[in-house]
């Protein structure tokens, strides 16, 4: 009888043990380690990646207008702790991140006043994360459709619920400014884009007087498309180079074909001794007679270890380039969307044009390819804007929708 009861003594202990170490206020926190944002044309979603669910409860308060989610059992990684973005959306103006205590985050999104219309909170699995959706009020005469359309719903597996791709509606190609090209004769699409952040490692490229990296935004930059031509697009999208190493000119397309890319889209900045010079400049792969697009060469292409032995090859390469009128074309779209975004968003940039150059990095590929020198850093108003998640937020989205023009062009897109 006594072992019986020293038996029942130790299987309740047992118990007791195994129950606080499974009690969800023992557990060890979950920590919000990432997040991504973007403006759809209905509502702005914010996505918080967490290394495990966790409970939230959600309120709004009035003075300003706000929504704020408090994510209990859960911690922030340091890189976010007191971070505030800031935006010009019709919904969202701030959105600010603490760790209230010990054990709860709180993430604040400041409203336009009287501008949402509903929000909608969930969770998503493998990988964990918290989506937070909110919808603006919208009108008949905005949008080009009443209010109350259909939302958008779940799409592929493995993309964001509420976000889809482009459907590919048939249709005829339109001409470009020479004609219908052989890619527009065969009814050809896009179904993969290389994305090349310029510079990286050993070549920093542009540096602004702050000490802002051309090889660093434009890594940023690339990284923010990609998440966009996946999400909204369904497009298939790689990077030559996903962290900060030195990857040679010639590579970086050989790397593009080897992946059987349809696109090659290499992403720079700008700079200029007019310090008061903006805009955006955009290049597809030809000869040029303008010396400051040869400057500009000589510049992108210092990094080049090809030796003067090799000119009439590389020269051939040029002359040779069959997708000519498919990356002017490109090159158009992008350069276009992109301006009027900035200009809309941001105030006047200059639109210093889509131009022909000899750029090493263009040479070789096998699909269209542009250059497209997004911002300067050596004006002092761009350089502080490229430091701002919102300014370079708003060149992917410039980007993505001159993407999707030029495929839309080829009767791919909707």
């Amino acid at each position: 009888m006594r072992n019986q009861s020293g038996f029942l003594v130790l299987l309740i202990m047992i118990l007791v043990t195994l129950a606080t170490a499974l009690s969800p206020q023992t557990q060890s926190p979950a920590e919000i380690s990432g997040l991504r944002y973007h403006q759809h044309a209905d509502f702005f979603r914010l996505v918080l990646e967490l290394t495990r669910v966790r409970e939230y409860s959600a309120a709004e308060l009035n003075q300003p207008e706000r929504l704020y989610l408090d994510i209990y059992q859960a911690r922030l990684n340091p890189s976010l702790q007191g971070k505030i973005f800031e935006f010009n959306y019709p919904c969202v103006r701030v959105l600010r991140l603490a760790q209230r205590n010990e054990t709860t985050v709180r993430v604040t999104l400041e409203l336009q006043t009287g501008a949402k219309e509903k929000e909608k909170i969930y969770y998503l699995k493998n990988p964990d994360r918290l989506v937070i959706d909110i919808y603006h009020r919208q009108s008949e005469t905005a949008t080009g459709r009443p209010t109350g359309s259909a939302e958008p719903q779940p799409s592929a597996p493995g993309r964001q619920a509420g976000e889809r791709a482009v459907e590919h509606t048939p249709q005829a190609a339109t001409p470009t400014g020479s004609g219908y090209s052989l890619v527009r004769q065969l009814g050809l699409g896009v179904k993969k884009i290389a994305l090349d952040p310029g510079h990286g490692g050993t070549d920093p490229g542009c540096l602004s007087k702050s000490g802002l990296k051309e090889k660093d935004v434009a890594l940023d930059l690339a990284r923010r498309l990609k998440i966009i031509l996946e999400n909204q697009g369904g497009l298939e999208v790689f990077l030559t180079r996903e962290t900060d190493i030195t990857l040679p000119l010639e590579k970086r397309t050989r790397l593009a074909n080897e992946k059987q890319a349809d696109l090659f889209i290499s992403i720079h900045l700008n700079a200029s001794p007019r310090k008061t010079r903006t805009g955006v400049e955009t290049f597809y792969l030809n000869f040029s007679p303008d010396p400051a697009v040869n400057e500009l060469a000589a510049r992108e292409n210092a990094s080049s270890d090809k030796n003067i032995r090799e000119m009439k090859l590389i020269v051939d390469k040029i002359i040779k380039n069959t997708r000519y009128e498919e990356s002017r074309a490109l090159a158009e779209k992008i350069h276009h969307q992109l301006l009027g975004h900035l200009k809309q968003h941001f105030g006047p940039r200059d639109d210093l044009g889509v131009k022909g150059g000899p750029f090493w990095v263009l040479i070789g590929s096998e699909m269209p390819a542009v250059l497209v020198e997004v911002s300067h850093l050596s004006n002092p108003k761009e350089e502080e804007a490229l430091k701002t998640d919102l300014y370079r937020e708003a060149i992917a989205t410039g980007l993505f929708r001159g993407i999707m023009e030029y495929i839309k062009s080829l009767g791919k897109g909707s």
